[in-house]
């Protein structure tokens, strides 16, 4: 665990010291994640995501919906595959949201430990976004970039509950990197670093509640630079199970 951590701060302080990063925007995050069963095999997931950037008051930054169906392998790993739509607030323009549409697949599985539990996830996308255009026009621009994404996730116990579903709190540290090509990508296949770490709020086995700090450290292409991004997730997990019980 300790090495692995390590690892990870080392990843971050090489990327600190191969690209120049820039202050950005300080970003709440908020997102409300179904994950449901329909069968011992089978089920499907959805998120929707609002980000702003300030806290108060708020500033739109972006909106997201992603859907998608899950394959169980087995009861620790899951392959996923869906749509989603992201829309980017365009205030100076005529048009407020700058859309994108996107196919996704992951690969994730769980491995449990005596004192945590490890995640590991691995993400292709193919992103068309709308380009932005200064000036009317009743034609639309679509650049195309796929991105590679890996996240590796820990959760451990803070307070074990009373009862098998009574209340819980853990604390969990993840980091995803992300490589991507494409068009107007440059040379650059760095996309960005997300390093999280927070507490897990958990009444029951169906909700937990994720109250986490993230880093961002994303490069920019057309500014052919990097820039950082601070930012509270507030995350809500909402698990169900449709599957019927053997009497």
């Amino acid at each position: 665990m300790k090495k692995v951590v390590m690892l990870i701060f080392f990843g971050v302080a090489v990327l600190k010291a191969g690209f120049t990063f820039s202050q950005g925007d300080t970003q709440l995050w908020l997102t409300y994640n179904n994950q449901t069963r329909i069968s011992e095999k089978w089920g499907y997931t959805f998120d929707v995501n609002y980000r702003t950037y300030g806290f108060f008051p708020f500033f739109s930054t972006l909106a997201a919906g992603r859907v998608g169906g899950s394959y169980l392998v087995n009861e620790r790993m899951r392959v996923t595959g869906g749509y989603a739509w992201f829309g980017t607030y365009v205030s100076d323009f005529d048009i407020k949201w700058l859309p994108e549409h996107r196919l996704w697949q992951q690969a994730q599985w769980m491995i449990p430990k005596s004192k945590f539990q490890l995640v590991h996830r691995f993400r292709l996308e193919q992103r068309y976004r709308q380009e932005l255009l200064k000036y009317p026009s009743s034609k639309y621009s679509y650049a195309y970039a796929t991105r590679a994404r890996y996240m590796i996730q820990f959760q451990g116990l803070l307070l074990p509950p009373k009862t098998p579903d009574g209340f819980q709190l853990s604390w969990q540290a993840a980091n995803e990197i992300m490589f991507q090509s494409g068009d107007v990508i440059s040379n650059q296949l760095f996309n960005q670093n997300r390093t999280l770490a927070g507490l897990v709020i958990s009444p029951n086995r169906k909700f937990d509640l994720a109250i986490l700090y993230q880093l961002i450290m994303q490069y920019q292409p057309v500014l052919a630079r990097g820039e950082d991004i601070q930012s509270i997730r507030l995350t809500a997990f909402h698990v169900l199970d449709y599957r019927r019980k053997r009497l």
